[in-house]
């Protein structure tokens, strides 16, 4: 379930529907599929598959102008980026699919689920659409697939937008990744509720209002897939850092972290620009892991300015 109905629209929508609030606690799977639809619609996007080797790949689609492509995270799905692409569809036509694996596409538990496995499905993805060259961003995982993609088919890339991009060293040697190999826990798989809600306080870089039916559906799906996720986390934890791999990279590159990211070091960004060479440095100050859903018109403007940077 989305992260972005957590923040604009949808907390608002709740706190001032009396229906809504009373199906809140009755009905939270309903409401939490009504929040989603209603933020979707704000943002002018509309859910599409397409046919990608055999499979169905779901996305959301919107907005008028150069395509777009955004890559959700661990653990995370299409509509992470309803609230910043509010923000965007005026200028771009934003498409946001999800990674196999995740969100509504296929689970299928004896394929590879690695980075650079999930830079063929983009690819896949991209290719089917006729949409290379093309402009990237991703987030945490999806910003170390976008950036593997660019690193490997640089013909095909405009540019890249990485946000908490989980590419680096720092990941691997982050103390979430050291905890989770001495005791195999990891805060982003969660079973109940109260693992969701200390999930999300953990992503966020501020105190946020979670509404019941959210964190509901969200431990809901969580649980769903745990077992299934985890074995992914155990496939990209052994993935070689991009910096091992690349150098001198020459793709134009907007790196934005939250200073109070726990998920992905702040440090990392540069590493990442170190590695891609026409880079920009955002840290955002308060912000944590997920800051397009915390802060998405303010990241929406640095990605906007960046975009116009690029132009003739």
């Amino acid at each position: 379930m989305v992260l972005t109905v957590i923040v604009g629209l949808a907390v608002v929508l709740v706190a001032l529907c009396g229906v809504a609030v009373g199906l809140n606690r009755l009905a939270p799977l309903a409401v939490a599929r009504w929040l989603r639809n209603a933020l979707r619609r704000v943002a002018g996007l509309q859910a599409k598959t397409v046919e990608v080797n055999g499979q169905s790949c779901p996305y959301l689609v919107g907005g008028t102008g150069e395509p777009l492509v955004l890559v959700h995270g661990f653990t995370a799905d299409k509509d992470t980026w309803g609230a910043v692409a509010r923000h965007l569809t005026s200028r771009y036509t934003v498409i946001a699919p999800d990674l196999p694996g995740f969100g509504d596409a296929v689970r299928d538990p004896h394929a590879s689920y690695s980075l650079d496995v999930q830079v063929e499905n983009l690819r896949a993805f991209l290719h089917s659409m006729r949409l290379t060259p093309v402009h990237l961003g991703g987030n945490s995982m999806g910003g170390g697939v976008v950036a593997l993609y660019a690193a490997k088919y640089p013909q095909e890339v405009a540019s890249l937008w990485l946000i908490n991009a989980a590419a680096t060293g720092e990941v691997t040697r982050s103390d979430l990744m050291r905890h989770y190999d001495t005791t195999g826990e990891f805060p982003l798989l969660v079973q109940t509720r109260a693992q969701q809600l200390a999930k999300l306080a953990l992503v966020f870089g501020r105190r946020q209002y979670i509404p019941h039916s959210l964190a509901y559906a969200m431990a809901h799906e969580a649980k769903r897939d745990y077992d299934f996720h985890g074995q992914i986390l155990k496939t990209i934890r052994d993935d070689i850092p991009i910096e091992a791999r690349y150098s001198a990279l020459q793709t134009p590159a907007l790196i934005v972290t939250g200073e109070h990211d726990r998920v992905v070091p702040p440090a990392s960004v540069h590493t990442l620009a170190h590695v891609f060479v026409k880079s920009q440095i955002r840290i955002m100050p308060g912000l944590g892991h997920i800051p397009m859903v915390e802060a998405p018109k303010a990241v929406a403007q640095d990605y906007l300015a960046f975009r116009a940077n690029l132009e003739p």
